[in-house]
């Protein structure tokens, strides 16, 4: 079975993520305040093999009790691949991003991101010819920001890159016809 490990701030679409992933209402979700206040696994099995998403509560409220939550609860030797989740409609890399980042790498290790995803969520608020200029800048400003934390951290674990980023938006459906199933890319 491949898991994932969904990570990011409160309120970035984690849970819708999964929803959207499951193509049903499995996760609770909020438009108003964070919901997930546990780690929770959702297993789904498919004809190209067994998937989990581990979904976590966002950072920016509680962190130290939520990473300590998340080592209690996963293996993170059993993780296939870290799932950072983030905002594409977001014009700036916040501090708050920067300090959810910091927390991730300094509580977790530098090696959660050697195999990891960039999911840039709420994509379809962002207008067509502008998504892909916005998913650049705020890529960029991620992988910056990983080099720099990761060396601090541990010279052998230098953040080389994320495997794959996607464009997702877990509300609207239909937004491109250029896109694809969320399952058939976590199975493949």
């Amino acid at each position: 079975m491949r898991k994932f490990l969904l990570v990011g701030r409160t309120g970035v679409g984690k849970s819708s993520f999964i929803n959207a992933a499951f193509g049903s209402y499995i996760a609770e979700t909020s438009e108003y305040e964070a919901c997930t206040k546990i780690v929770e696994h959702y297993a789904y099995k498919t004809p190209l093999g067994d998937v989990s998403l581990i979904d976590t509560p966002g950072l920016a409220e509680d962190d130290e009790a939520y990473l300590s939550l998340v080592r209690a609860k996963v293996n993170l030797a059993q993780i296939y691949a870290t799932i950072y989740v983030s905002k594409l409609n977001e014009t700036r890399f916040r501090p708050d991003e920067k300090r959810t980042l910091r927390l991730l790498t300094n509580r977790l290790g530098a090696s959660i991101w050697n195999r990891s995803i960039l999911v840039l969520t709420f994509a379809a608020s962002v207008p067509n010819d502008q998504q892909e200029i916005f998913a650049e800048k705020r890529s960029q400003q991620i992988f910056d920001f990983l080099q720099i934390i990761t060396r601090e951290q541990d010279i052998d674990q230098i953040f080389q890159g994320f495997e794959q980023e996607w464009l997702v938006d877990n509300i609207v459906d239909n937004w491109t016809s250029d896109g694809l199933p969320i399952l058939s890319i976590l199975t493949d």
